[in-house]
């Protein structure tokens, strides 16, 4: 039985784990919609961290699953259908925490979508105003008054 322990106490590592990286990607993705942009190389710091902590606990995971016996559905997402070094009624307790560890990663994985979709929105924006900013024909400068000056088109905008 004092395998059972490391198995309980992975799969709450990894919910630990998994929620701080849920509050990660919620501010990278208020950082995004606020325009607040030099905070995300910090989270893409932060973030690189918790996944390699939680690439480190899900193959710790596995090895104990393996250890104690888990046997997973074929089913998607799988459910655990067994535990053989453990009595049954003492499964519930694995059961729940794996049921909430995918609803976490399934949670994990839509926030890192939408900030995947705000990100490529907001490129996509950039690329399409830098390509009407170079075919206007005309530059935006300030003379040594600092008014500006459009330059191309022939105009001041200090005189228009």
């Amino acid at each position: 039985m004092n395998q059972v322990l490391p198995l309980i106490q992975i799969l709450d590592a990894e919910l630990a784990t998994l929620a701080e990286f849920i509050v990660l990607l919620q501010n990278e993705q208020q950082a995004l919609i606020n325009n607040t942009l030099n905070e995300l190389i910090e989270f893409a710091k932060a973030k690189a961290g918790k996944a390699q902590a939680m690439e480190i606990l899900g193959r710790e995971r596995v090895r104990l699953f393996e250890i104690n016996g888990v046997k997973l559905s074929a089913d998607v997402p799988p459910e655990i259908v067994s535990i053989a070094r453990l009595p049954q009624a003492e499964w519930e307790s694995h059961i729940v925490r794996w049921r909430q560890l995918l609803a976490q990663a399934q949670q994990a994985s839509a926030l890192n979508n939408t900030n995947g979709m705000l990100i490529e929105t907001r490129q996509t924006q950039n690329q399409q105003l830098m390509t009407l900013l170079q075919h206007s024909g005309t530059t935006l400068s300030y003379d040594a008054y600092g008014l500006p000056r459009l330059r191309g088109s022939g105009t001041s905008l200090g005189k228009a």
